[in-house]
């Protein structure tokens, strides 16, 4: 079966090889605008250096509360889901300021701009983007004698799929027979993102078996979830005044509203209390209040 040998390789290997390959080209394509506007949103809720969990739990706390979303912070979850997995790999000890964290999040969200790139798999973006014809062939010829996969190796299908970029994860060695020449059309993290898509689809799906169509309609779904996620974001760090994140209904979107707010506060309380200040009456009470009482009882 061809998808076992597409499958050999595991996947991390693939992501560590092509991160530390382009890394340097992805740091360098964010803008300083971009960069400088994120550092400016993030001022407001990095007042201290704070690892990645504290740091995401303040981002949301911050998009919650602010004026400029309000009633609209519907788009909070979509602002939180991409910060989760652009700091997915990150160690969990690591400080960050403000600037560093808008370094992790804006490389992201930029490398995340080109989720539908993925060659021969359809044009255009967004809620524009239609699948090719291509997508269904390409994966019929993987099953091959099969006409299904197992839902499981869907995840991983779509990362070798992604990754193999016309022969571009390959050594120059292994690529004799390959005849594509061009420059990568996107980065590791969106391979990486479209096999968490893939193994979330599955688990909620549950389908034992998938045929070709639903395993391109994986990579569809991907697309469009990808760009309204870019788009949250660019809505809360960057004010754009647009998103087209779905609106929910109106008792469910002021339940999540309340919800996101009420958490936020009540990390304020949390973060701001702290242990009162006890005099030295205040801490010698308790001895004098025994001495009494012994003396009353007439021990």
């Amino acid at each position: 079966m061809k998808l076992v040998v597409l499958l050999a390789v595991p996947y991390a290997a693939f992501a560590a090889s092509w991160t530390s390959l382009f890394q340097n080209t992805q740091l360098e394509a964010v803008t300083t605008v971009d960069l400088n506007g994120c550092i400016a949103n993030a001022e407001a809720f990095m007042t201290k250096e704070f690892t990645k969990y504290e740091a995401i739990e303040h981002a949301m706390d911050n998009c919650a509360m602010d004026k400029k979303v309000d009633d609209k912070n519907f788009v909070c979850p979509h602002y939180r889901e991409i910060l989760n997995a652009a700091f997915r790999r990150e160690p969990t000890d690591r400080l960050y300021s403000a600037e560093s964290f808008c370094g992790v999040a804006e490389v992201y969200v930029h490398q995340l701009k080109s989720a539908a790139k993925v060659p021969n798999m359809g044009t255009g973006d967004g809620f524009k983007f239609k699948l090719s014809k291509d997508c269904k062939h390409t994966v019929l010829a993987s099953l091959a004698p099969q006409k299904k996969m197992p839902a499981v190796s869907a995840p991983d299908f779509w990362y070798a799929l992604c990754m193999n970029q016309d022969c571009a994860h390959f050594l120059p060695s292994r690529t004799r027979w390959c005849s594509q020449n061009h420059q990568p059309t996107h980065s590791a993290s969106v391979c990486e993102a479209v096999r968490l898509f893939a193994h979330d689809e599955v688990e909620v799906a549950g389908p034992k078996e998938m045929d070709a169509e639903q395993v391109c309609d994986v990579y569809d779904q991907f697309v469009e979830d990808s760009h309204i996620n870019v788009e949250a974001y660019m809505h809360v760090v960057h004010g754009r005044k647009t998103h087209p994140a779905p609106v929910p209904e109106d008792q469910e979107r002021a339940l999540a509203s309340a919800r996101m707010k009420h958490e936020a506060k009540a990390h304020g309380i949390r973060d701001q209390s702290g242990d009162p200040v006890k005099s030295f009456a205040s801490a010698a009470m308790p001895a004098a209040l025994l001495i009494a009482l012994v003396s009353f009882a007439g021990l």
